[in-house]
């Protein structure tokens, strides 16, 4: 089941293996096992100096191999090595970099309810991770958008994409920021203008899709083929959306119309007014 995927300042393409326990590069049509990494590796992004994060479920379901990992924040070498922290979290889903230089990850409980779960903010350097915020709904896919003031959640459970203020991500300043139209939501990304993309894996006949919002109300839907399964996305800077098809275990690439919004920590700053 790929995961991930990360489109890298480098130009290349990382995906994750939630079944294998693994971690993939793709660059100039080869592929490269980037690292072993066990358990259940989910979602991932970039940090400064080419360091990958991975979100490690701990090898529960629907990571299949026998291969365990203690849950927690992966973080993987130039070389391959693999370093965690972050262990007391139960079963990592997704994550990423805030405008604050933290990293944020979503951690349910894997269980048929989707009843139960967790957001974390992580500081990198120092590897304490405290607890933000706590649910009973199905954390799954993280971002932000261009105002870098929200912390916007996939809530698997409800079928929804919520947000949180980042200055203050408590219950009572939920807000719900769309419901999607049909199936699930999963991972997701902002464009560069503002679009919120999202891969919505559905089990009803007709399959998973691509639902994309526009002023918070459904633009447009795009169905790939038939996979049931389409579990996360990514634009890229050239305008390349990648999209990981969990069912055939394919990366598939289309032309977006723009490209993807910068993720943090590479995405510049707004200027102080002070």
């Amino acid at each position: 089941m790929l995961e991930g995927p990360v489109t890298c300042q480098d130009g290349s393409l990382v995906v994750t293996s939630l079944d294998q326990g693994k971690v993939f590069r793709l660059a100039g049509g080869h592929v490269e096992t980037l690292a072993n990494t066990g358990g259940g590796a989910n979602g991932a992004t970039e940090g400064l100096g080419g360091l990958i994060f991975v979100a490690q479920n701990g090898g529960v379901a629907p990571a299949l191999n026998q291969s365990r990992s203690p849950a927690g924040v992966q973080v993987i070498e130039a070389d391959g090595t693999v370093r965690i922290f972050g262990q007391g979290m139960r079963s990592p889903n997704d994550l990423c970099f805030g405008p604050d230089g933290f990293l944020y990850v979503t951690d349910p409980t894997r269980k048929p309810e989707r009843d139960d779960g967790r957001i974390w903010r992580c500081n990198i350097d120092t590897r304490e991770c405290v607890q933000i915020f706590a649910c009973d709904w199905y954390p799954n896919g993280i971002g932000f958008s261009s105002d870098d003031e929200w912390i916007y959640v996939a809530d698997s459970r409800h079928a929804r994409i919520v947000r949180l203020p980042l200055a203050d991500p408590s219950l009572e300043n939920l807000e719900t920021f769309v419901r999607v139209d049909h199936g699930i939501p999963d991972g997701f990304a902002f464009d560069a203008e503002d679009n919120l993309v999202i891969a919505c894996p559905n089990f009803a006949p007709s399959g998973g899709d691509v639902q994309v919002y526009t002023a918070r109300k459904l633009a447009d839907v795009i169905r790939p083929g038939h996979s049931k399964l389409y579990t996360n996305l990514a634009i890229s800077s050239d305008r390349q959306l990648y999209l990981c098809d969990a069912d055939s275990g394919n990366v598939l690439c289309s032309r977006w119309p723009c490209a993807g919004l910068p993720l943090h920590p590479f995405r510049p700053l707004p200027l102080s007014n002070s």
